[in-house]
């Protein structure tokens, strides 16, 4: 049962991630164990990079885990925390880990030990819980990355450039002009609706007497 739970939510979705952010921390329940028989564990986060012409730059972060791997993980970014955040299923993180990873535009790290059930919004069915380490980096950019998996290793890689960045300002800006200038443009339209559609004229004055011609003067 607890496979093909787990398979199914990964097939029908998991994938669209920013959801998995809301799945509560099981961590303090009493009785709240992983199903899982076999655990990883996360030992170290090696950070490197490739300096570019221009200032840009190749950049390399390695998960290294011991004793196999996660069963699967997630990576998404999350809006409210402006962060890139890694899910990385039934692994504990190991005593001497370091989590400090602090290349730009990433500005510093956490990583977490939680646990997490995957069947919290299906009634009905038994609650299948993850022991789940959870490294978030903190970047105010949902950066466009790739990721690898090579046994033990997970990376993530991704380019930086003061291009690159000027490119992102430049999308910030533009969203920021956005609502201003539709709202100007909402306004004219609603005037000029108005001028044409629902500005009244002038009462005409029916008293056929003062219609007539006025007399000239003398």
């Amino acid at each position: 049962m607890k496979t093909a739970t787990f398979s199914f939510l990964i097939s029908v979705g998991l994938l669209s991630i920013p959801s998995f952010a809301q799945y509560e921390d099981l961590s303090g329940v009493t009785g709240g164990a992983s199903k899982a028989a076999q655990f990883c564990a996360l030992k170290a986060i090696k950070v490197t990079h490739k300096d570019g012409v221009n200032g840009a730059k190749d950049v390399s972060i390695a998960f290294q885990f011991t004793g196999g791997k996660p069963s699967v993980f997630f990576n998404y970014y999350d809006a409210s925390k402006k962060a890139v955040v890694f899910d990385f299923y039934d692994a504990h993180r190991s005593k001497d880990a370091v989590d400090t990873v602090k290349e730009a535009p990433i500005t510093h790290s956490s990583m977490d030990s939680v646990q997490i059930d995957l069947n919290k919004d299906a009634k009905g069915i038994e609650p299948d819980i993850r022991d789940v380490v959870r490294v978030t980096l903190f970047t105010q950019y949902d950066l466009a990355y790739e990721t690898q998996e090579n046994g033990g290793l997970i990376t993530m890689n991704f380019k930086w450039s003061p291009a690159i960045q000027a490119g992102f300002t430049r999308k910030k800006k533009a969203l920021y002009w956005q609502v201003p200038l539709a709202t100007v443009v909402a306004g004219g339209a609603g005037f000029a609706a108005y001028e044409m559609f629902l500005k009244k004229e002038p009462a005409k004055d029916d008293n056929p007497l003062n219609t007539l011609p006025s007399r000239p003067s003398q």
